[in-house]
């Protein structure tokens, strides 16, 4: 992603996390970003162009972080455990990107439709690394489509956690969930 990109994806977070995706505007997010909006419709063709954008490199950027983070791990159960902790981090860290997720996974409009489908790439990673745990019987190898959607809905409640507490021990907190996650996965 170059610079300037880089600026609009965190400016229309930023916005869209605030406000809201239709309380948003072009002008605003050209605005936090620091740029023209000349230069905001030189690399997005609307609000939703945008919106797809940081969702896709948002997500991608989830991805890229868990397999680099577990490319080393030889054992699945620890495979799985790094993933539960890297989305933590990750939650933590970019919680106003996971706010936006999260304000748009529901309605009938294209932008949520496509929110989904990006969502589905996310959740067949998730899916390969439970599906190498059950293989190996590391872990119960039943419901493994359900147990990915799981992983993002514990994810999900996390950032609500974070939200109302803002005073908690994130290390102890993350630690908590991955025992949470492993023992609703079935570790053996």
């Amino acid at each position: 992603m170059n610079k300037t990109k880089k600026i609009i994806f965190e400016a229309a977070i930023k916005a869209f996390s605030q406000k809201g995706y239709h309380k948003s505007t072009m002008d605003e997010i050209a605005e936090t970003a620091g740029v023209a909006k000349g230069t905001l419709y030189y690399h997005f063709k609307s609000k939703e162009d945008i919106f797809r954008f940081i969702i896709d490199e948002g997500l991608k950027m989830v991805e890229d972080e868990i397999v680099d983070r577990t490319k080393h791990l030889d054992n699945p159960i620890e495979k799985l455990r790094m993933v539960c902790k890297v989305q933590l981090d990750l939650v933590i860290k970019y919680i106003e990107f996971f706010k936006t997720i999260l304000s748009q996974m529901w309605g009938d409009e294209e932008r949520q439709s496509q929110l989904r489908e990006i969502l589905n790439r996310y959740f067949r990673l998730i899916e390969g690394y439970l599906k190498e745990a059950a293989d190996a019987g590391l872990i119960d190898g039943n419901d493994i489509k359900v147990k990915a959607f799981n992983f993002f809905g514990v994810m999900a409640s996390t950032v609500v956690y974070s939200l109302i507490h803002k005073d908690m021990d994130t290390n102890d907190m993350i630690e908590e969930t991955i025992e949470f996650m492993m023992r609703g996965i079935g570790k053996r």
